[in-house]
């Protein structure tokens, strides 16, 4: 089949929040699209033109592919695209609370440096509506049913938001602090685009993760679209895209590094945070410093790249 000609609809991999993005998106320019979703229906969520086949033998062919089928990706592992990057040793518990009822709490994010109710590990504490979420730094011999178990949530988290707090727990989970980048966002042909967590991972806090995703969903839906209309000027377009959306993830992951220098420093720089922290109640300037990392928004709505 020759480049440009019709051959069905845009395939978009995947039914979550960038999928579904990126699916409208070439829907409003007016491209037939057909979602392809792993998942059973109706469930509740907390290469080429080189054929999409599924496990069941079932296959569709179309001109673009938008793989916005999340971590662990069967079209980025189809297509032999590495991710890279790195992984934290210790891991992080990321709690979800909501506000208690007629409860007034600031619209702040709180860093902690070396909490004393948590046996000095740092706790960010940041807001959103109707709640905030708790992310405690734990150690890489830290047992997980020690902080990341309901039960050891009814231990430590009363001594940093209340002993009312437990029956509000919303969400609780535990991740690793991964800085990933796929090596391309798009195959060698420029038929297949990578999007979201499909194409970079990056921690649940500063608003890198799903804000850049929907950015990278509506600009590949804006390049299959272009490239759709110009057949002729489609590759030159999808590599465009591949290099503005993975030059805007490595801005991102090096964001996420510069927010883990201050979550996991080095001994040196554990020594100046220290510093700092003891200095803050006579200096404020230390406890500005010790704030300033870019977690992500100090208050207000969180913005995305």
């Amino acid at each position: 089949m020759a480049a440009g000609e019709d051959s069905g609809p845009v395939l978009v991999v995947g039914a979550g929040p960038v999928g579904m993005t990126a699916a409208l998106t070439l829907r409003a320019a007016g491209l037939p699209v057909l979602i392809l979703e792993a998942g059973v229906r109706d469930r509740v969520r907390p290469g080429s033109r080189a054929t999409v086949t599924a496990k069941n033998g079932g296959s569709w062919t179309a001109g673009h592919v938008i793989a916005a089928d999340g971590a662990r990706s069967g079209v980025r592992g189809a297509l032999g695209i590495p991710l890279e990057g790195t992984r934290s040793d210790g891991y992080h518990v990321v709690v979800d609370v909501a506000d208690p009822p007629g409860g007034d709490l600031p619209v702040e994010r709180v860093f902690h440096h070396e909490h004393p109710g948590t046996g000095g590990r740092t706790v960010l504490r940041v807001p959103f509506t109707g709640g905030f979420q708790i992310d405690l730094q734990c150690r890489s011999d830290d047992p997980p049913e020690s902080f990341a178990t309901e039960k050891a949530l009814r231990r430590w988290l009363p001594r940093l938001v209340g002993e009312d707090c437990a029956h509000r727990v919303l969400w609780v989970s535990r991740y690793h602090f991964l800085r990933k980048v796929a090596a391309s966002f798009a195959d060698p042909s420029g038929r297949v685009l990578l999007a979201g967590e499909a194409a970079h991972l990056f921690p649940p806090f500063g608003a890198r993760g799903t804000s850049s995703g929907i950015a990278d969903a509506v600009a590949a839906a804006e390049a299959v679209s272009a490239a759709c209309s110009e057949p002729s000027r489609g590759p030159a377009t999808v590599a465009g895209y591949a290099s503005a959306r993975r030059s805007a993830a490595r801005y991102n992951s090096e964001a996420a590094g510069a927010a883990l220098d201050h979550l996991r420093p080095r001994p040196w720089k554990r020594a100046t945070l220290r510093a700092a922290a003891a200095l803050s109640p006579v200096v404020p300037r230390c406890g500005e410093w010790l704030e300033r990392a870019p977690y992500g928004p100090r208050g207000g709505p969180a913005r995305g790249y």
